[in-house]
């Protein structure tokens, strides 16, 4: 195996097989597969430019997994940086015959259709432009994007050194623990000239910042960090993970910087590098390579390129970013959270077909429509449980986290056995099933996933507390420290309920008095968040206060503007 990833790793520029090992969406595995995956971001992120802009922390994927995805389509044709003019294309596939409503973001509005020209007076400074389309019905639909004069204005905070993502303007030398490891070139300065080389690394060091989180720390260190570099692959269609390599690194594609930056996708190869280096003492990597690799490691990185996105708009302002770099990045989740529907879809249409063996006879991927779908149910389930992804996530990959040689034997990656099928489905479906706190089992039976209740029931007990108890459903009350804290202007509070229970979760100021009740409802048994959007409360300690049955319990919260 390890002859095979080296001559496939040394092949890269003539074409890699699909059944490479260390895989990602758009990555290492097929170039032809990349790059249509490519073309399907591009696709997906002008359709996706309909979104609309969500303030931190109320950005969901809700109408691109289930709901109706825009007709519209905006985007910037030119910019004059010294006169200020800016000319504005697209259009809407409805053809409404009313005028659009153009709200430049400067404080202008105007009137019209497609295309539109405007000028800025201050060109020191970037601009939200929002256009509504006004339908015959009544109905209105918005798309949003940015007219950027100068590169993002962001005030980043510090993080922990051990997570930075840096993009050398040199070439580095990669060392390896395990296959031979390519040596790829850097992103000189000519690739940066609208967005600083700091300010993205900014943004993936936030991102992998959450991603060892959403690993619970539980990841293997290289030099007691997990430092990770961003390479350049000029010959590639997409970009992979290089999770073997010390530094850890990802090798990326030109057309994920000189275009609108592929932020998602960045997100995917970092959590590759964490999945597979999971858990520290047994990793994943180099275990599951292969033709079965992808049910596993595809899976988790749709998951966590999602789940990291939403957590980064979610709290953007708190990471210092500004609206215009936020759009961007949500844009780019939209853009990918739609293929995982489409995806989902095609399984669906295409009968149902699991599968986890990636065949290597052949020149299509046929897991892809499977993992997907397994992303897709858990997107599914973050989003209408109101759980949301972060706690799910780590519940998640702590049950992953019990990898041992007896699953690594039953997962067996070097064959295409109906056995083997049938534990890859199975760890899945309870892998999520725990996330939730919910059986999912008879959901992924209708999927036609062959689900073992015996291997379910192994997997699932096999997560204990110090105690021995079983962790399936919270086994207590518990009220989570606010998320990030201190904050501004949002965040998150999260809660375990081990039985139903009526709740209320109240804000307080230092004088005992009700700044806002963030629920007051009876909930069933589950871990739940809630998120605290500031608007006209000053700086200062607050606590909020969690009573759910006879439970009562609080804690401290800081606001900093």
């Amino acid at each position: 195996m390890r002859l095979q990833l080296t001559r496939q790793l040394a092949a890269r520029n003539g074409g890699l097989p699909k059944s490479l090992g260390p895989t990602s969406q758009g990555d290492c595995r097929m170039k032809d597969i990349c790059s249509s995956i490519v073309r399907l971001s591009v696709a997906f992120l002008f359709l996706t430019t309909g979104s609309l802009f969500s303030q931190t922390g109320s950005f969901d994927y809700k109408r691109y997994l289930f709901g109706t995805p825009t007709t519209m389509l905006v985007f910037v044709e030119s910019v004059n940086t010294t006169t200020g003019n800016v000319s504005v294309n697209g259009g809407d596939s409805q053809a409404p015959t009313t005028p659009f409503t153009w709200n430049w973001g400067d404080g202008k509005v105007t009137s019209g259709f497609f295309p539109q020209v405007h000028t800025y007076a201050n060109t020191a400074k970037n601009y939200v432009l929002t256009v509504t389309a006004n339908y015959s019905s009544g109905r209105k639909d918005s798309a949003k994007t940015v007219v950027r004069f100068i590169a993002p204005n962001i005030t980043p905070i510090a993080l922990p050194s051990d997570v930075a993502v840096r993009i050398p303007s040199s070439p580095v030398t990669l060392g390896t623990r395990l296959y031979v490891a390519p040596q790829l070139a850097a992103f000189d300065d000519r690739f940066f000239t609208t967005l600083p080389r700091s300010t993205l690394e900014y943004v993936l060091s936030v991102a992998s910042y959450i991603e060892k989180d959403l690993v619970n720390g539980n990841v293997f260190l290289f030099n007691s960090k997990f430092e990770q570099v961003m390479l350049r692959d000029s010959s590639f269609g997409g970009a992979y993970s290089l999770w073997f390599t010390n530094p850890v690194a990802f090798g990326v594609s030109d057309v994920y910087i000189t275009g609108p930056i592929g932020y998602s996708s960045l997100f995917h190869e970092m959590g590759h590098n964490y999945t597979l280096n999971m858990p520290a003492a047994y990793y994943y990597g180099g275990r599951i390579d292969g033709n079965a690799n992808a049910i596993y490691s595809e899976t988790l990185a749709q998951i966590f390129q999602h789940a990291a996105g939403y957590e980064i708009v979610n709290h953007a302002q708190a990471y210092g970013l500004s609206d215009d770099l936020v759009l961007d990045i949500q844009q780019s989740l939209n853009s990918s959270i739609g293929i995982i529907r489409s995806s989902y879809q095609d399984y669906l249409n295409g009968g149902m077909r699991f599968t986890s063996w990636n065949d290597p006879t052949t020149t299509v991927d046929e897991t892809v429509s499977t993992f997907m779908t397994i992303a897709y149910k858990f997107c599914e389930q973050a989003e209408n449980t109101g759980q949301g992804y972060r706690i799910p996530v780590k519940r998640m990959t702590n049950l992953l986290q019990g990898f041992n040689p007896t699953w690594w034997q039953w997962f067996d990656q070097a064959h295409n056995t109906a056995a083997a099928d049938t534990f890859r489905a199975t760890l899945f479906a309870t892998a999520i099933s725990y996330a939730f706190a919910k059986d999912l089992r008879s959901d992924f039976r209708a999927l036609n996933f062959p689900i073992s209740d015996q291997i379910y029931t192994s997997i699932y007990n096999s997560t204990v507390t110090s105690t021995g108890e079983q962790q399936g459903m919270p086994l207590e009350f518990r009220l989570d420290q606010n998320y990030p804290n201190p904050f501004n202007p949002s965040t998150t509070i999260r809660y375990d309920l081990p039985k139903s229970a009526t709740v209320s979760l109240n804000i307080y100021n230092t004088l005992g008095q009700v700044v806002t009740t963030l629920v007051n409802e009876h909930k069933e048994p589950g871990s739940y968040q809630v998120q605290w959007n500031v608007s006209s409360v000053p700086s200062g300690i607050y606590f909020y206060r969690l009573q759910a049955g006879e439970f009562v319990e609080a804690k401290k919260a800081i606001l900093l503007k």
